[in-house]
């Protein structure tokens, strides 16, 4: 069989999420990569979340994808980030073992009856009047067809693996790169760029001194990433929990990395692709930061089952004696042995900017790019690409309208519409930051913004629709419980408010008022005499969030209406950016470009000012007056 709705090209973290979205929306899926087990491979960190990470991975799971509930069942170690600070910026982090997440994932890859996997080069596409057909595979020129293709090939596009002064071609260590693919796209007119990445030497376990460094464990209450786990009650599978362990380069380390700093390819002039600004080399941390004598590293488990430990922080392309030298400066691994050295990797990218908002190429129909050849780097930036293009590219296959969040609704659409609006000239990677309304898209809440939506289009299951609808009623009624539960004047209760807060109770105040003040917590109220008794701690504090922000978002709701009225307005088809009169030529190359599909998209393309948004709005008039 050679006929397919939908080919997922590539088995990483967008391939997995895509494939698997297709399949429940009950697509014959044809997922095609190198390895079959290599399905689900962890490549760098085994860890999913983290700031702004974790965001993506909470809607992931609101989508009934994968990354979280897998993340939850092969965890080693369980963090909340920032939890001293405001819910839009709290993120939850796990590191997990690195064989059980991957065996996690190819189970629900393999299981499924939906998606057939074939072990696989792709050479090139199968395309007929700019419109993709299928496949070709290289071994043996194999055709396989399909109404829809989805891209996924993660670093293995034009892949150059960069050790010192050895460089070879490879997607990953131990895999061969993807050339052929890349000259097919070179041939068909893509603009493709390079782009680097890089990972730290691995370490035997054995060989590291734990007595002198400090241990990091799980926190106390050990969140879960998938909601299944955490809101709705479900219980993750627990494998044994491991530490993390915490060291510090210092001024000997630096000095080593400083007198070899010639040898590294960033530095020699063999890599001239940009890398993660917030993820950079240790080498290039010592040159960027030279007046720092130390930077923190946390030690990290990639397995159960093993030896080998992730020396957060370290990513380096040195030569491996060089690496070998500097790691035993640093305390703890003053005898330490590599198992695999640290490299950097170059890879092509494609310009995200010749995509469209539902990941669908502008140039060739039905084919969909998602993961880091759309110039991201994360594993959680992939696989919410790749949740995204595997629900349009079934729904494509079926005739049916294509769907992305948009910014105000998820940290997905935030990270898309950056993509095609503003392209790259670095690895993508999320922040809280990059979203305007990140009140509103915290990591609580988006089965609150998601799941009913994704379930309208097929690919989120009746029975999560149900968990959502029940645990909404359970806000709603724990609300009300607390709306008429009063703390008076003068009780045991207001004193203990009064001593702890500073605030003095002069008339009847509901509990529900209370979590309306910034210091007091759920948690606090749950401590006097007359809370009594309730459901769930985890519901609670989702209504604790929701009084104490409901003022920030009416108002935020309020702004996002007005700029709705504006940036929302579609920019036709018909109008010609070339024949607008006052508008730049700079104006006039930019908006060709991206060609924005409404006026928000196009204000915020770099350089488009109000003054042309205003033209744009007055010629968008005129041409429906003509319509008309």
């Amino acid at each position: 069989m050679n006929m397919f709705d939908v080919i997922v090209i590539g088995g990483g973290h967008a391939g997995c999420e895509a494939a698997h979205a297709s399949a429940r929306l009950k697509s014959k899926v044809a997922l095609i990569t190198l390895k079959k087990d290599g399905i689900g491979q962890m490549s760098c960190n085994p860890a999913i979340g983290g700031i702004g990470k974790s965001h993506l991975a909470r809607e992931i799971d609101a989508l009934d994808g994968l990354m979280s509930k897998i993340a939850d069942h092969s965890a080693l170690q369980r963090r909340k980030l920032n939890a001293r600070k405001g819910p839009a910026v709290q993120a939850t982090r796990i590191q997990t073992c690195r064989d059980t997440y991957k065996k996690k994932m190819q189970e629900a890859i393999f299981s499924h009856q939906n998606i057939t996997v074939i072990e696989a080069m792709v050479s090139s596409l199968i395309v007929k009047d700019n419109v993709v057909q299928g496949v070709k595979i290289d071994s043996d020129n194999k055709e396989v067809f399909a109404k829809s293709v989805v891209l996924t090939t993660g670093t293995f596009l034009g892949g150059k693996i960069h050790i010192g002064q050895k460089s070879f071609s490879s997607g990953r260590v131990g895999d061969r790169a993807s050339t052929q693919l890349e000259k097919f796209f070179k041939t068909n007119g893509f603009k493709i760029g390079r782009l680097k990445t890089g990972t730290p030497p691995r370490l035997l376990k054995s060989s590291i001194d734990f007595s002198k460094l400090q241990e990091q464990p799980s926190d106390y209450d050990k969140p879960n990433l998938s909601y299944l786990h955490d809101q709705y009650g479900m219980q993750a599978d627990i494998i044994n929990e491991i530490p993390c362990h915490i060291t510090y380069t210092n001024t000997e380390t630096h000095k080593i990395i400083k007198e070899t700093q010639s040898l590294s390819p960033l530095f020699n002039g063999s890599i001239k692709s940009a890398g993660p600004r917030y993820c950079p080399s240790i080498e290039d941390k010592v040159h960027r930061f030279y007046d720092k004598e130390s930077h923190q590293i946390f030690l990290e488990p990639e397995t159960l089952s093993d030896e080998e430990i992730y020396p957060n922080g370290l990513s380096t392309c040195l030569p491996e004696h060089i690496q070998l030298k500097f790691l035993r400066t640093i305390q703890g691994l003053e005898n330490c042995k590599i198992t695999q050295p640290g490299y950097a990797i170059e890879y092509s990218y494609f310009d995200p900017r010749g995509l469209t908002k539902n990941l669908e190429t502008k140039k060739i129909a039905r084919l969909f790019f998602a993961g880091q050849i759309n110039g991201t780097t994360g594993y959680e930036e992939a696989a919410a690409q790749g949740i995204i293009a595997g629900i349009n590219a079934a729904r494509l296959s079926i005739d049916k309208d294509m769907w992305c969040p948009e910014r105000d609704k998820a940290y997905i659409g935030v990270m898309i519409d950056d993509l095609i609006t503003l392209g790259v000239n670095e690895p993508y990677r999320m922040f809280t930051s990059r979203a305007e309304h990140r009140l509103r898209l915290r990591e609580d809440n988006a089965d609150q913004r998601l799941t009913e939506v994704g379930h309208s289009i097929g690919v989120v299951s009746t029975t999560r629709l149900e968990m959502l609808t029940f645990k909404n009623d359970k806000i709603k009624s724990e609300s009300n419980r607390l709306e008429n539960i009063k703390i008076y004047p003068s009780t045991s209760d207001s004193k203990i408010i009064e001593k702890k807060f500073n605030l003095c109770i002069k008339n009847p105040r509901s509990l529900k008022d209370l979590l309306k003040m910034s210091d007091i917590t759920y948690s606090d109220i749950q401590s006097l005499n007359v809370f009594g008794k309730t459901m769930n701690s985890d519901i609670g504090h989702l209504v604790a969030i929701q009084e104490r922000y409901s003022g920030y978002l009416k108002r935020q709701d309020a702004e996002i209406s007005n700029i709705r009225k504006t940036h929302n307005v579609k920019i036709p088809k018909s109008l010609v950016f070339a024949d607008i009169k006052g508008l730049s030529n700079e104006a006039k190359e930019k908006l060709l470009e991206v060609m924005p599909t409404t006026l928000g998209q196009a204000a915020r393309i770099s350089g488009i000012t109000p003054a042309i948004i205003s033209l744009l709005r007055i010629y968008i008039k005129k041409t429906a007056q003509h319509a008309q």
